[in-house]
């Protein structure tokens, strides 16, 4: 049994350099999984699930104010089936090399244009780094301890980027918090990073005595005072638009309720969404403006809350942008898992909170003094921390 494990850790490191350029494929098979193929961190008063298969956070658990366990995020039961998935990235996978849209799916570095693998809009826009985007990949795992996990995956010009980008992510759990640090390294050649990490949260746990839906959670966003612009197909056009207090876009002024900003957004909801479902949706990218002087770790640039569950979700990043989107059919059809109780997931089921780069910042030189390129010069790096607390604890 151990030379069949040891020859399979040797065949998978093989094929893996081979086919990703990764030394730490023989490391991935040794990390134990539990018997749905999954990656188990946890720590006091919470615990996280994840797949190699985009790095996605498949399960996420905390104990709501009744001090029952629930599973407060979507995902799938088995961890194999994610490679099956169409959507970019994989449920809750991480979003890179470039996260949101890249105009004319090409970029400037010193006056040469780059023109990479467009993957949407009818061949004219990049989406979230490509078909091949980095929440569409197999990584391998550097390290995987109790409460602590390391993905890495080296990026040999996939999606027509130039140059080897070597990508290092890690999750880590202490008593009720989660942290995502990012570092990559670029090789050879400078290009383009934007990353994120797609969740899908309820934080209910999408339980049967309530509606199901985030409605009813509560959201705030603090430092959200501006919104980008968008055209008709979702590309920013470069201006920044005012969330005026009191506005449907006022979430940074005091916390609300999720559905009353949809309902300011569409008058007659929900009935209204039979003709137009994209405007009974949260679907926007938000610009972050931190504190000058403040640090980053100390202040939230998103809170979300449930009264009926008593749970609570402070968001820290040291990124400018969030974007926000609730789930709809346009995500695909999904099933909830077994301990949520099954059945279809319906729209406005979970909202998602992604920290990412000013979005086709690559293609907006007026917006000035935005690092986009990063090169050998370099080392990118980013995090998020979310902070739970529960009523009555």
């Amino acid at each position: 049994m151990k030379f069949l494990k040891l020859s399979t850790s040797i065949f998978a490191a093989i094929k893996s350099v081979w086919t990703r350029g990764s030394p730490f494929a023989a490391l991935t098979a040794l990390w134990p999984t539990n018997e749905e193929g999954k990656y188990v961190i946890q720590s006091e008063g919470i615990r996280l699930a994840f797949t190699n298969h985009g790095a996605a956070l498949t399960n996420l658990w905390i104990n709501d104010t009744q001090g029952q366990e629930i599973d407060i995020v979507l995902g799938l039961d088995d961890a194999h089936d994610y490679p099956h998935l169409t959507s970019n990235p994989y449920l809750n996978g991480v979003i890179g090399r470039y996260a949101g849209f890249m105009s004319g799916a090409s970029y400037e570095v010193d006056g040469t244009t780059f023109q990479v693998s467009a993957n949407a809009h009818n061949g004219t826009s990049l989406f979230n780094g490509g078909d091949e985007g980095w929440g569409r990949q197999t990584w391998d795992i550097a390290t995987h301890i109790n409460n602590s996990i390391t993905f890495v995956l080296f990026d040999r010009k996939w999606n027509g980027f130039p140059g080897i980008f070597a990508s290092c992510l890690t999750h880590t759990v202490t008593p009720y918090q989660w942290r995502v640090a990012f570092g990559v390294t670029p090789l050879l050649k400078p290009g383009p990073i934007s990353l994120s990490q797609q969740v899908f949260f309820n934080l209910d746990g999408f339980t049967s005595n309530t509606s199901g839906e985030i409605l009813n959670h509560k959201l705030h966003l603090p430092s959200a005072g501006l919104r980008f612009d968008e055209d008709k197909l979702g590309i920013p056009t470069g201006d920044l638009k005012s969330n005026k207090k009191g506005g449907q876009y006022d979430f940074w002024s005091a916390s609300r309720l999720i559905g009353d900003g949809i309902r300011q957004k569409t008058p007659g909801f929900p009935a209204a969404c039979d003709k137009s479902e994209s405007d009974c949706v949260l679907d926007t990218t938000f610009q972050l403006n931190h504190k000058r002087l403040g640090d980053k770790e100390d202040a939230p640039v998103a809170v979300l809350s449930s009264a009926h569950s008593g749970i609570t979700m402070e968001l820290y990043t040291d990124q400018d942008a969030l974007h926000v989107q609730t789930w709809s059919d346009k995500h695909g059809n999904l099933s909830l898992k077994k301990d949520q109780g099954g059945g279809e997931v319906r729209p406005h089921s979970a909202i998602s909170l992604e920290m990412q780069d000013w979005p086709d910042a690559v293609n907006h030189p007026e917006w000035r003094d935005r690092k986009t390129m990063w090169g050998m010069d370099g080392l990118y790096t980013s995090f998020a921390t979310y902070k739970f607390s529960v009523d009555g604890q």
